[in-house]
C-alpha cells in the first residue's frame, strides 16, 4: 500500500504543475526564490502608453508569492488615484500553494482611504489598498490595474529589485510614446545585478529583469533604493494638473516651474507690508533682517498641508497665507520670500526630497522632482537655508529632514542644482559633565549635564515640549542598562543661536557595583553605552554607509565612599581608523577623586562592502574599552 502510495505522489505532483500554472503555485518553484527570501515576484508587468500630453494609460499586473508573515507587507496592492487619475480597472486574485484561486477582490471590495494624515486640511488624493489577511502560507496574489491619467509630468520609474528579502522571477517595463515629445530615460546601478536588459526604439523602451535571488538586509545597509538598479523616464513636453510644460535640462524646468507656478504669488496686505517695515527699521544687516523675518513667520504662521489638483505643486499665494495664516511647506516657503523681497532680500524657492534617508535632487536628469519645500538665502559669505514649516526650530538650522542633499533652486532665470548644508561628525557634538557617588551598597548618585549640537540637537530639543512621563520613559529607556534606575529631576535649556540643548538630571541606580567581599567592580562608562557590535558576515554583499558621524565628549568624577581606594583600573587606549577614532583613560586627582574621560568620534561616510570587517573591528573594540572595569578595594 506504501508502495503505491508512493507511485501515486509524483503522478499527483506532474498532474498538478501541467493542471494549474506554475505561475500562481509556489509547490514547486525553484529553491533559488525562496533563499534569503520572505516573498517573490513571480511576474512583473507595466506598460505605459502616451497618447498625447496630457493622456497617459497605465496597465500594471503583479503576481506576488508570500512566503511568510513578514512577506505580507511585500503584495504592495495599492493604488494612489486623484481627480486626474482615473481609475478604469482594479483587481485582485488570491491563490493556494497549488495555484487554485481561493478569493477574487473586485474594486468595491478593495478599501478605499484618504491618501494623507489628519495634518491635511483638504486633499483629493486617495487610495485603494488590498486588506487581506491570509489562512495559510505560502500564498501568492495576482493584482492587476488600469488607469487613465492627465498628468505626464510623472512617469514612474522601472525599479525591478523592490524590497530586501525578495526574490524576482520575472519584471518588465514598456512605454510607448505616440507624442512628439522627446522621451527621455536614465539607468542606474545597472551594475550591481547580472541580467538586466534596457531596448530603446523609437517611442518604444522596454525593460528587462529575470532570475534575481533575494538580498538579504546587512547591519549598516544603505537603503535598497541607492544600490539597486533603477530607470527613470520623463517626457520633454508634458502636463501638470492641466498645466502645460516643456523641459529637457533644469535650466529650462526651474524657469517653467517659476512662471507658471510661482510667479506672481508674492503679493501681501499692506498692513503685514508696513509691520515687517517697521519691525526691520534701522537694521542694515541682510542677515538680521532675514533672521527678524523667519522669527515673524514662525510667530505668525502654522503648517497645514494642501494637497489639491496643481496646489498639490502651486504655493497657496502669499496674500492668503498672510490672512488665514497657515500654509503648506509650498505655501509658507513663498510667504517668508514674500516678507524678504519687502526688506530688500532676494530669496529662492527650493524643492527637496526631504526625510531622513538623504535623497538628491538628480542634477543630470531634469524632471519633476521633489517632496517638499525650503528656502535658500544666497548672502555674501553663505548660502542660508531656511525650513519655514516648523514653529520651533533654530534659525538656519535643517536638522536630518533636508540636510546634505542637492536640491533645486528655482527663480526667474532658471534652474540651479546646489547642496544644503552638511552636518559632520565633529559639528554632531555631545558633551557629558557629571559628578558621580558611589556607595558602599553598590548603588550610585549621579548629576550630569548633557550639551549636545547639531543632528544630537535635533534628536533632542523637542524632548522640552513633552509632558513629564514621557521624558521620564524616555530617560528610563535611554538608561536601560542601569538597575533599579530613579531619575530625581531634569531641567532643560536651549540656546537658538548656538543651536544647542542643554539637559541637567539627577539620578539615582542601584546595583551598579558587583561587590566580591571587600571588593567592588563597576565600569566607569555609565552614561553612554551605546556602542554595539555589527554582525558579522562570512561574505558581505551590499556596501555599507554611515549617514551621520557624531562626536561624543564625556568627563565623568567619582567620588569614593571613605576607605575606598582603587586596585585596579584600565590602561589608557586610543584608536585611529578611517572610520573614526575613540580615547578613553581613567585617571586620580591630587583629592583622590577618580576622573574618567571619554570620546567617540565616528565619521560619515559610504564605503564598499570590502571595508566592512574594519569597521566591524573598530566597533567591537569601542565595545570593549566600553565594557572596561575598575576594582575598588575597602581598607576599612
Amino acid at each position: 500500500m506504501k508502495n503505491r502510495i508512493l507511485l501515486i505522489l509524483p503522478l499527483f505532483l506532474f498532474q498538478l504543475s501541467i493542471g494549474q500554472s506554475t505561475t500562481y503555485q509556489s509547490l514547486l518553484l525553484d529553491k533559488k526564490y525562496s533563499k534569503n527570501a520572505n516573498s517573490c515576484i513571480r511576474h512583473y508587468s507595466t506598460h505605459i502608453n502616451i497618447e498625447a500630453q496630457d493622456k497617459m494609460y497605465v496597465e500594471h499586473t503583479q503576481i506576488i508569492t508570500v512566503f511568510n508573515k513578514s512577506g505580507d507587507r511585500d503584495i504592495d496592492a495599492f493604488l494612489h488615484y486623484d481627480d486626474n487619475v482615473k481609475v478604469k480597472n482594479i483587481e485582485a486574485k488570491i491563490y493556494d500553494t497549488y495555484g487554485n484561486e481561493i478569493k477574487k477582490i473586485k474594486k468595491r471590495d478593495f478599501r478605499d482611504v484618504s491618501a494623507v494624515d489628519g495634518g491635511t486640511l483638504y486633499s483629493d488624493n486617495r487610495v485603494y489598498f488590498l486588506d487581506y489577511t491570509p489562512l495559510n502560507y505560502p500564498y501568492t496574489v495576482e493584482f492587476t490595474y488600469r488607469i487613465k491619467t492627465s498628468n505626464t509630468a510623472f512617469i514612474r520609474p522601472w525599479r525591478p529589485v523592490r524590497n530586501y528579502y525578495q526574490s524576482i522571477e520575472f519584471s518588465e517595463f514598456v512605454i510607448e510614446n505616440h507624442t512628439d515629445a522627446k522621451l527621455r530615460y536614465k539607468t542606474f546601478n545597472f551594475d550591481f545585478l547580472k541580467g538586466l536588459k534596457v531596448n530603446d526604439s523609437e517611442n518604444h523602451i522596454s525593460c528587462k529583469a529575470n532570475a534575481i535571488e533575494a538580498i538579504k538586509k546587512e547591519n549598516y545597509s544603505p537603503s535598497l533604493n541607492s544600490f539597486s538598479p533603477k530607470v527613470n523616464f520623463a517626457l520633454s513636453k508634458f502636463n501638470l494638473e492641466g498645466v502645460s510644460g516643456t523641459a529637457s535640462n533644469w535650466d529650462e524646468m526651474g524657469k517653467w516651474q517659476y512662471e507658471k507656478l510661482i510667479k506672481g504669488r508674492d503679493r501681501v496686505t499692506k498692513k503685514t507690508k508696513q509691520e515687517i517695515l517697521n519691525l526691520t527699521q534701522g537694521v542694515d544687516d541682510p542677515l538680521e533682517k532675514v533672521k527678524i523675518v523667519y522669527q515673524y513667520v514662525q510667530d505668525h504662521t502654522r503648517y497645514i498641508s494642501v494637497q489639491v489638483g496643481i496646489g498639490g505643486w502651486q504655493p497657496i499665494d502669499a496674500e492668503t497665507v498672510d490672512k488665514v495664516k497657515y500654509g503648506d511647506c509650498k505655501g509658507l516657503t513663498n510667504y517668508t520670500k514674500a516678507l524678504l523681497k519687502i526688506v530688500g532680500v532676494d530669496a529662492k524657492y527650493s524643492v527637496v526630497f526631504a526625510g531622513t534617508e538623504k535623497i538628491d535632487i538628480d542634477e543630470d536628469f531634469a524632471s519633476i522632482q521633489g517632496n517638499h519645500v525650503i528656502l535658500n538665502v544666497p548672502l555674501d559669505n553663505q548660502d542660508l537655508w531656511l525650513e519655514c514649516t516648523s514653529q520651533d526650530i533654530p534659525f538656519g538650522f535643517l536638522g536630518t529632514h533636508t540636510d546634505d542633499r542637492k536640491v533645486l533652486v528655482i527663480d526667474e532665470n532658471g534652474g540651479q542644482i546646489k547642496s544644503t548644508d552638511s552636518y559632520y561628525a565633529k559639528d554632531n557634538f555631545q558633551n557629558i559633565t557629571a559628578d558621580i557617588k558611589l556607595n558602599k551598597s553598590g548603588s550610585l548618585e549621579a548629576e550630569f549635564s548633557i550639551i549636545s549640537e547639531g543632528t544630537q540637537f535635533n534628536r533632542k530639543y523637542r524632548l522640552a515640549g513633552k509632558p513629564d512621563h514621557e521624558i521620564i520613559k524616555y530617560y528610563k529607556s535611554y538608561y536601560s542598562h542601569l538597575k533599579q534606575l530613579e531619575i530625581k529631576s531634569f531641567q532643560f535649556a536651549q540656546d537658538d543661536e548656538k543651536v544647542e540643548f542643554v539637559e541637567t538630571l539627577k539620578l539615582t541606580a542601584g546595583k551598579y557595583c558587583s561587590k566580591f567581599g571587600n571588593r567592588f567592580m563597576f565600569k566607569p562608562n555609565v552614561l553612554n553605552q551605546s556602542i554595539g557590535i555589527p554582525d558579522k558576515y562570512d561574505n558581505r554583499k551590499t556596501p555599507f554607509v554611515i549617514s551621520r558621524g557624531f562626536f561624543d565628549k564625556d568627563q565623568l568624577t567619582f567620588n569614593f565612599p571613605e576607605g575606598m581606594q582603587i586596585e585596579s583600573m584600565p590602561k589608557p587606549i586610543k584608536i585611529e581608523t578611517k572610520f573614526g577614532a575613540y580615547t578613553a583613560e581613567v585617571s586620580q586627582d591630587e583629592t583622590g577623586k577618580m576622573i574618567y574621560k571619554r570620546s567617540m568620534l565616528l565619521k560619515q561616510g559610504k564605503f564598499s562592502n570590502e571595508d566592512y570587517n574594519a569597521f566591524r573591528e573598530f566597533m567591537k573594540s569601542v565595545h570593549k574599552a566600553d565594557n572596561s572595569k575598575i576594582i575598588l578595594v575597602d581598607k576599612t
